[in-house]
């Protein structure tokens, strides 16, 4: 159902929206009571969310610490409260926030949400680090300008959603301009958070899927894949791509070896850096292709 066209949006008009799939307040005051009020788990998706709708809406995100590790969050009061008062719910889905799923199950009455696994039909057990994926934010930014079209800031919030949607198109544009130049290049990863990012440039990664995943789920991998990780990173792959999020003794080996025989490492996290999704991904974007240059494959 689209949200409610009325001059003031009460909370009351809110929370009789219906689900149209299936922490920290990131403005100075709190939240406006006649503003729609956004709720999303992951803060690139709040970051986003915050450059479609800018005074027009109050956007909160509940996972905030780049310092802890988001699969091992788990649900607080004041996430509970956030989501009680939510207008909209942003969900990554793909398991990767099943606390807030649940969360908005047990609100007393429904609320709209848009999933963004949903979006890009990802199911659990399938990669959720969909921030990554350029895609996805994509689609995640028209789906906010269509959920809030009929607010009186409607034409506003469109205006932002083009200009933040023509930024990833931007992105997108230097990431096909990889993919010519480089298709096929090797590189690592301690685990694949940058997956769908590092997919889209074509690039290779030559690191053990079963380490990967291992790393992802905080277990021990196999000492056969990680021997062979090690192995790999002193053949030169163009670069190491390093969750540091997620650090471990066996992740700080395989930057340390990278690093001893001048593989560039480039540093990602789950956690929103800064207040910009765009900007970050623009800098990790650059990163690689900063440590693909040595490869002579882009300009």
């Amino acid at each position: 159902m689209a949200l409610a066209a009325a001059g003031a949006l009460t909370l009351a008009a809110a929370v009789a929206l219906t689900s149209g799939s299936g922490s920290r307040v990131e403005v100075a005051s709190r939240p406006h009571p006649t503003r729609p009020i956004i709720v999303a788990g992951v803060s690139e998706w709040a970051a986003l969310a915050r450059a479609v709708v800018g005074p027009d809406a109050t956007v909160v995100s509940l996972l905030s610490d780049p310092n802890a590790d988001p699969h091992n969050h788990e649900a607080t009061p004041a996430d509970a409260t956030h989501v009680a008062q939510a207008t909209l719910v942003i969900e990554n889905g793909a398991g990767y926030d099943a606390w807030l799923a649940q969360l908005v199950a047990a609100r007393s009455q429904p609320v709209a949400v848009i999933d963004v696994a949903h979006l890009m039909h990802v199911t659990t057990g399938e990669n959720p680090h969909l921030f990554y994926d350029l895609t996805a934010s994509r689609r995640l930014v028209a789906a906010l300008a269509t959920r809030l079209a009929s607010l009186p800031s409607g034409p506003a919030i469109a205006r932002r959603a083009r200009r933040v949607s023509g930024e990833l198109a931007g992105l997108a544009a230097q990431v096909r301009a990889i993919s010519r130049g480089c298709a096929g290049v090797p590189v690592a990863a301690t685990e694949d958070v940058a997956t769908y990012l590092v997919s889209a440039m074509g690039l290779r990664i030559v690191t053990p899927e079963p380490l990967r995943l291992a790393i992802g789920n905080s277990v021990d991998p196999s000492i056969h894949d990680l021997a062979l990780a090690l192995v790999q990173l002193t053949h030169h792959p163009a670069l190491l791509i390093d969750n540091v999020q997620t650090a471990t003794p066996l992740t700080q080996e395989m930057v340390r070896v990278a690093q001893a025989h001048g593989v560039p490492v480039v540093r990602v996290t789950e956690t929103l850096i800064g207040t910009s999704d765009v900007a970050q991904l623009r800098h990790v974007i650059g990163e690689i292709r900063h440590a693909l240059h040595e490869e002579g494959c882009v300009p």
